[in-house]
């Protein structure tokens, strides 16, 4: 497999840095810090991603669901307004968010009970989960303080008396 010194990788659910490949063995240090060897056999035997083949940044994606009948150009435009703030750079003057790409928002489902919308975006690798959690509150905010309903699922029951 084609695996760098540098490459950021994800398997068995743990995100880390490739700082080591040799013969027998490919050494990860976790965004945490602790360091974790994986055997070449096992780690290639085994769906790991390279996240950063070719580009340091991965795509992802933020759902959020609003109420049928809300205007998607108003949410088009409040997301995209208030995704302004996640333009922010890390500590080397990287761009969190590709600038090839931007920040996307689109209709992604029409689901049973309301519009999914999705803000679309490619991130850099070690910042993805940081980006995310700070997204979904941006998100959030944006639509609470322009009264866009997020709706709830809600389950009606209806009860039938067979006692005849």
């Amino acid at each position: 497999r084609d695996l760098r010194v540098g490459d950021m990788v994800e398997c068995d659910g743990n995100l880390g840095k490739v700082i080591a490949v040799n013969y027998q063995t490919t050494q990860v240090q976790e965004l945490g810090g602790p360091i974790i060897a994986f055997t070449n056999t096992s780690l290639f035997n085994k769906n790991f991603k390279n996240l950063t083949r070719g580009s340091e940044y991965v795509y992802t994606k933020v759902n959020v669901r609003v109420s049928y009948g809300t205007d998607v150009d108003k949410v088009r435009e409040v997301l995209l307004e208030a995704s302004k703030e996640l333009l922010t750079k890390d500590d080397y003057g990287r761009d969190v968010v590709d600038p090839r790409w931007g920040i996307k928002v689109g209709v992604s489902e029409l689901g049973d009970d309301s519009l999914v919308i999705a803000m679309k975006q490619s991130v850099l690798v070690e910042k993805r989960f940081g980006f995310m959690s700070k997204a979904k509150e941006v998100i959030y905010k944006a639509l609470k303080e322009n009264g866009i309903t997020i709706p709830f699922n809600q389950v009606d029951v209806h009860m039938v008396n067979d006692d005849k």
